[in-house]
């Protein structure tokens, strides 16, 4: 595969190209190779006397162990604790934590109840499930109907409310009701004999649709995903100049007959390929 280096500082001193000479193009990355770090031009711009490259210019990207040490210090500066520089406890401005019964204080966070499902042929049956706390689901299968506790006590009926679903049942079709059997014609189709003739035939097209058919022919050339149609000023205007190589040679034979062959190649100079190096040079 192809080979691209990109810019990289190799001389003495650490940063990204900088001073009075050189230019780097909008998102552009430099790497240095002695400080390690990595550096992103934010424009355009050529260095000149009164107007020189600076660190100012890039986005600078630190490497790991540089990191890593930036950390380290800025811990050290703001002296940070084990748990940063909030205290753990469960006052305000503290950080939480689990007390010896494993569970965080419930100042901080209330019990919180699992939902649990229950079913039932009845009001009776509802309202006697003495298990249910709040947020409990009950399936009535009288009902065809969901009821959840919103709040106790749970043998208190109007405790309990409907949980609405949407009205999704098909009401008619075509205007029949119940168990519904509909023919092609009534839906305004073809008989159902014709449609089974049809359906069991070698073919879907009358036999003078296939006559006219078969007497067609069609041909074009199409754009696919690797190819566009353009005009020729822009064909012009976009060819890589002495790409194509051409080259041919005679072939006689008998009865003083010749054929001239011709060979088209693409010269591995104008195109990048697997061993090509694209370099974005050093500084």
């Amino acid at each position: 595969m192809a080979t691209i280096q990109l810019r990289r500082k190799t001389t003495s001193g650490n940063g990204p190209l900088i001073g009075s000479t050189g230019s780097v193009k909008q998102g552009e990355p430099l790497i240095d190779l002695n400080g390690g770090n990595l550096y992103i031009a934010k424009k355009d711009k050529t260095a000149s006397s009164s107007a020189p490259l600076a660190v100012t210019d890039y986005f600078e990207f630190v490497n790991k162990d540089k990191l890593i040490g930036m950390i380290e210090d800025a811990t050290t500066a703001l002296e940070l604790g084990t748990a940063s520089r909030f205290n753990v406890g469960d006052a305000e401005g503290c950080i939480p934590y689990v007390h010896s019964d494993g569970y965080l204080s419930p100042d901080i966070i209330p019990s919180i109840a699992i939902t649990n499902t229950f079913v039932a042929n009845s009001d009776s049956e509802m309202i006697a499930l003495s298990n249910a706390e709040v947020g409990d689901i009950c399936i009535r299968n009288d009902l065809s109907k969901t009821f959840i506790l919103k709040s106790n006590p749970y043998n208190t009926l109007s405790n309990w409310t409907e949980l609405k679903t949407p009205a999704d049942k098909v009401s008619s079709v075509n205007g029949k009701t119940g168990a519904v059997n509909i023919s092609l014609s009534e839906l305004g189709g073809v008989s159902t004999s014709t449609f089974n003739t049809h359906v069991n035939s070698n073919k879907h097209l009358t036999d003078a649709q296939v006559q006219l058919l078969s007497h067609i022919y069609s041909s074009e050339i199409d754009t696919s995903a690797g190819s566009v149609f353009i005009s020729q000023q822009e064909f012009r205007d976009n060819a890589i100049t002495n790409a194509i190589m051409v080259n041919f040679d005679v072939h006689e034979f008998y009865e003083s007959f010749f054929v001239k062959k011709f060979y088209l190649a693409i010269d591995g100079t104008k195109v990048y390929h697997p061993g090509s190096t694209i370099d974005g040079g050093t500084y």
